[in-house]
């Protein structure tokens, strides 16, 4: 059975030398990730320098603790991975048999398809009509009473909406078996989960420290859930997938969330900006609470998508041709500076 592929923009490296521009040019609005990584990072990595020439603690033990105490759970509910996109496999592979059954709800983060093609399971596949890409209720809860699996993105990407709590709280209710929600935006949601997997004992919500921490470069993610869950977990996790230095980098962010707070609060109000901006352009700007922005720009999104990419280094996301997002781009708050270069350049291919 072939396992369908994620699809990546290019390398930067490739994109510059083809642009003809310095690789520093090249900005990067396909990712959702933050624009600059926390001022400590170099200093907290030369710290832990003299350390790896060792493997890490296969318990990431102080890690763990930094993340329930961040999350507000205890460390037996944690798990900790290289991104959350090793937390999707490893839900994969403790949650659903082979030849079984998920569910998720489309359009949403690919991970998901691919993580349930790797279980050669089937997917039931509920989609969100446009304009709210709101699903069928129905539909959903349904599906979700024989699925051993249901995926959810909270808030979802691409689309940067959040479904309800009612409808949340409907879908884990009537799951047979285990709903994973991918929390990776929730901290500019402003989402907390703790008092939800303590609730229930079939839920798992995955975190990460690549978007609002903006330390997407170390590939740390991590699971809260009830403690049986976060064994089964456990039991399937490779024993040293994060580096030493990225668990410590990790671990300080966690303990100094402020500054993921700061960074929240600086998307935000750009995000509000840019979405002005965008309209005042004439394109349809969906609304969202992530660190991006769905935004309806026509039939030419994939020309328009290479004009910016291979003529002036900037990269945004376009979706696949036969997809319901095929006249759609989806465009991560940067820096108000490389916002503007992206709105001038779009006014310009647009014109």
């Amino acid at each position: 059975m072939s396992v369908p592929a994620y699809e990546w923009e290019p390398a930067t490296r490739d994109i510059a030398a083809r642009a003809g521009i310095d690789p520093a040019q090249v900005i990067r609005f396909d990712q959702n990730t933050a624009p600059i990584p926390p001022p400590w990072a170099a200093e907290e990595a030369t710290r832990v320098t003299s350390e790896i020439n060792e493997y890490p603690d296969a318990d990431y033990l102080p890690l763990r603790k930094a993340v329930a105490g961040y999350t507000g759970v205890s460390p037996d509910q944690v798990v900790t991975g290289a991104g959350a996109d090793e937390l999707i496999d490893l839900c994969a592979k403790a949650f659903l048999p082979f030849g079984g059954t998920a569910v998720d709800l489309t359009p949403t983060y690919p991970m998901f398809r691919i993580a349930t093609a790797g279980r050669e399971a089937a997917l039931h596949e509920v989609d969100r009509r446009i304009p709210g890409f709101q699903p069928d209720d129905a539909e959903l809860v349904w599906a979700a009473r024989d699925a051993d699996l249901v995926w959810m993105c909270v808030p979802n990407n691409p689309t940067g909406h959040r479904d309800p709590d009612d409808l949340i709280r409907a879908v884990i209710q009537a799951a047979s078996g285990v709903v994973v929600i991918d929390g990776a935006y929730a901290e500019y949601s402003g989402d907390h989960w703790q008092n939800w997997v303590v609730e229930y004992s079939n839920l798992v919500v995955l975190g990460t420290l690549s978007k609002a921490f903006g330390l997407a470069g170390i590939r740390v993610g991590y699971s809260i859930s009830h403690p049986d869950l976060a064994a089964a977990l456990d039991g399937r996790r490779p024993p040293g997938s994060i580096s030493t230095v990225s668990a410590a980098l990790a671990a300080r962010a966690l303990r100094e969330p402020e500054r993921a707070v700061a960074n929240v609060a600086a998307v935000t109000e750009e995000r509000a900006r840019m979405q002005n901006e965008l309209e005042r352009l004439g394109f349809r700007v969906h609304p969202s609470v992530a660190n991006f922005l769905l935004v309806e720009v026509g039939p030419q999104a994939r020309q328009i998508s290479r004009s910016l990419m291979w003529e002036r280094g900037l990269v945004v996301r376009a979706f696949p041709e036969d997809g319901p997002l095929a006249d759609h781009l989806r465009f991560t708050i940067r820096l108000p500076v490389e916002n503007d270069r992206l709105l001038a350049a779009l006014e310009e291919v647009t014109s």
